[in-house]
């Protein structure tokens, strides 16, 4: 494409050189034909002044003419009425006189006649008097051509120095004009292209600075809208990313705009989500029927949804929020967030849970200590021996609730997890004193213990509370043991923990049981649990004391073989 600079001058220069052609041209004609009459009248004037000598003596008349011709630098060609030479240019021929004038009519008789035959270099004419004397004049007009030549010398001469006027008025045109359009011009496009840090340098120029300074203060005003997107956006992206809830935007079209990523670990595998429209991504049906039915009403539509994530059943708390504009008439897109409630209806169900497990749990030693007590008012206090049996069920029911409530207060404290005094306990000292406290219980059922401990194994902890999880964990080794069985203990540490290892021959545990021993009020063998005034609650003290110490509790058991607890804390 041809640049402005080159089509303006081209413009130009074809303007003027056209212009000069046609001005030379013009004057040129008229100078030719102002020539040819002059050079016609000069003839006219010759051929009378001849003819006014053709009447004198013929000796007279030759030598004028002779002297004629050559102060005039004519040629002339006199003949008579029969065509005799009267008079003759020397070296002249007479066909160059009369060859031009072949073609005219034969003039009638008697008639003065002027016959006119101009050329640029050259003019002539034919007299032809009263007498038929024929009087040819060719008359020489080298000034003319000369004149001429001159002319057009002169017009390629200005011509050849306008051209470089011109080219200097075209390149400050261009440099004054055209060079800022074009500069603002590639600065536009640079601001098209998202680059607002673009600026154009200030003009001199009255018609173009206006321009420059418009286009700075638009570059300005551009890029500081930038910043404030990019920093919306960034904050928008931040609070969606951090909000614990899977939330999707999709447009009027829909199309999906926006996705967290917590939207993509629970329903895309944690892998992003390209730009579509949502029926193409969105998996769940309920979401979808939600959304076109927020499309259509243009209401916020809110469910609760129980969804197959993985292989796990979670509950979400889905709302899907038509987004209007802020006249409120242009429906602009969706929000949908689905937020997981599976841990608070976890926690309802074990608040339930609980509450039916010490209901439950009180109601047995309640319901025997009222049995008991109406039956002795009913007169068996009157019988020594019943009365004392009695008593001792009241008594031992009553320890029941007793230990019961106190649990519940324990694991209550041990959860709150503020009332902790850490310390530096050397661990296989805790373990040897904890077993010597258990020696009496494991006696009763002829149980021996195969102690391996390491020394100068220190954790930090609360001593009170770690001798409860290792008296808890032996009690239970020894409660679900048989007679004569062994319970081995073992101390270690590794680079960075340290290792309490509790083993029993006992009944063993159930795979799918597991999980759950550590639930408060679940007991593996309800019965023998409550013979041996168990509550349930012990593993779960258990664990939410190793917990507190930053510990973690393992269990690895065959059923019908034994168990293993193992219990890992941090070297202190």
């Amino acid at each position: 494409m041809i640049r402005f600079q080159n089509r303006l001058l081209f413009l130009l220069t074809t303007i003027l050189v056209v212009s000069f052609i046609l001005l030379g041209f013009f004057v040129h004609n008229a100078l030719s034909n102002e020539m040819q009459m002059t050079n016609q009248r000069v003839l006219t004037s010759i051929v009378k002044d001849l003819e006014s000598n053709i009447h004198q003596s013929t000796a007279h008349t030759k030598t004028h003419l002779k002297n004629y011709d050559i102060l005039n630098h004519n040629q002339v060609l006199i003949l008579k009425k029969n065509n005799d030479i009267l008079f003759k240019t020397e070296r002249v021929k007479v066909s160059k006189f009369t060859t031009p004038f072949q073609n005219y009519q034969t003039l009638k008789p008697n008639a003065k006649k002027y016959i006119y035959d101009g050329k640029q270099s050259q003019s002539r004419m034919l007299y032809i008097t009263k007498e038929q004397y024929k009087i040819y004049v060719i008359s020489q007009f080298n000034d003319i051509n000369l004149m001429k030549n001159k002319l057009w010398t002169y017009i390629f001469i200005i011509l050849l120095i306008l051209l470089p006027i011109i080219y200097i008025i075209v390149r400050y045109i261009n440099k004054s004009y055209i060079q800022p359009i074009n500069e603002v011009t590639y600065a536009s496009r640079l601001l098209a292209d998202g680059n607002y840090k673009v600026r154009v340098p200030e003009s001199s120029v009255t018609e173009t600075k206006d321009l420059y300074i418009s286009t700075n203060i638009l570059a300005r005003t551009l890029q500081d809208l930038n910043n404030e997107q990019k920093l919306q956006r960034n904050r928008l992206e931040t609070t969606l990313q951090n909000i614990p809830s899977a939330t999707m935007l999709v447009n009027n079209h829909g199309e999906v705009v926006i996705v967290n990523e917590m939207y993509e670990t629970l329903f895309n595998k944690g892998r992003a989500i390209k730009s579509a429209h949502y029926e193409k991504i969105i998996k769940i049906h309920e979401v979808k029927r939600m959304i076109k039915e927020a499309l259509i009403t243009e209401k916020p539509i809110n469910e609760t949804l129980a969804l197959k994530v993985n292989v796990h059943t979670k509950y979400f708390d889905a709302a899907v929020v038509p987004v209007l504009s802020r006249t409120r008439k242009k429906l602009e897109g969706v929000v949908i967030v689905l937020h997981d409630i599976t841990q608070l209806k976890t926690l309802e169900q074990m608040r339930k849970d609980f509450v039916a497990n010490v209901s439950h749990e009180l109601k047995t030693p309640i319901t025997s200590i009222k049995g008991f007590t109406e039956t002795l008012l009913d007169g068996a206090k009157e019988n020594p021996e019943t009365l004392d049996m009695f008593l001792d069920i009241i008594l031992k029911e009553s320890n029941r609730i007793q230990v019961l409530v106190s649990e519940l207060l324990e694991l209550s404290k041990i959860e709150q997890a503020n009332h902790f005094t850490m310390s530096k306990v050397n661990v296989s000292k805790k373990v040897f004193s904890s077993i010597e406290v258990m020696h009496p219980l494991a006696d009763k059922k002829q149980i021996e213990f195969d102690i391996q401990l390491e020394k100068d194994v220190f954790i930090s902890a609360e001593p009170s509370k770690l001798k409860q999880v290792i008296i808890n964990l032996l009690s239970n080794a020894i409660n679900y043991s048989p007679q004569n069985a062994k319970v081995t203990v073992h101390v270690k540490k590794t680079d960075t923990h340290a290792i309490i290892e509790i083993i029993d021959e006992g009944i063993g545990i159930d795979e799918e049981e597991r999980e759950r021993i550590f639930e408060r009020f679940y007991r593996v063998d309800k019965a023998r649990s409550r013979d041996s005034g168990g509550t349930g609650l012990g593993l779960a003290i258990v664990k939410h004391i190793v917990e507190v110490f930053n510990g973690d509790i393992e269990v690895d058991s065959e059923l019908g073989k034994g168990s293993m607890f193992r219990v890992i804390f941090p070297l202190a």
